[in-house]
């Protein structure tokens, strides 16, 4: 039984037949129970989604199993793993748009097949998460900066920590500071 292949990576199909596409994300948190029973949990963040694939490539056809070594293990122009479009539907009902090999990629002989079945993951590049995150500290840095600047007398100098104070630090809070010793 031929399945058509559902499954691009920079436009390039891959040919598995019986394809099964499992989509994944990890919800990484931390017990902060100590040693008590309690269930109290603190959330670490949002990981990026996984697409589990797995296929069969028959004997006849060892050239789809090399194809899928060689984008597996290909690297871009600054020696990283490359970064693939990925195009399927499962990827686009998620937004999964970019992603990498990661994990494992098997291939073991399928019992009582002339085949063997291809298992592998697609780790998301750079999550919709990553990206939130990064337009959130990016607005703050610029909150920050904006007031430091904004807060200090043209002809002042900057701290030994080029560390910039306001008007209120340098004139109350510094000269306290440095009377308590």
């Amino acid at each position: 039984m031929n399945s058509t292949p559902t499954l691009a990576l920079n436009g390039e199909a891959i040919p598995l037949q019986n394809m099964r596409v499992t989509i994944s994300m990890q919800f990484q948190d931390k017990d902060q129970s100590g040693q008590t029973s309690a269930t109290t949990k603190s959330e670490q963040g949002i990981k990026g989604k996984e697409l589990r694939v797995v296929g069969e490539v028959p004997f006849k056809k060892p050239e789809i199993l090399k194809r899928i070594f060689e984008l597996a293990s290909a690297r871009d122009g600054a020696g990283k793993l490359q970064t693939y479009r990925v195009a399927h539907d499962v990827a686009r009902a998620v937004n999964l748009r970019e992603a990498t090999f990661t994990g494992t990629l098997d291939a073991p002989q399928n019992d009582g097949k002339m085949s063997w079945l291809v298992t592998f993951t697609l780790s998301e590049h750079v999550s919709v998460q990553e990206k939130r995150e990064a337009r959130a500290s990016a607005k703050t840095t610029a909150r920050k900066q904006g007031a430091a600047n904004s807060g200090n007398p043209a002809g002042q100098p900057a701290g030994e920590d080029a560390e910039k104070l306001t008007w209120f630090e340098s004139k109350v809070l510094k000269p306290v500071n440095d009377a308590l010793g």
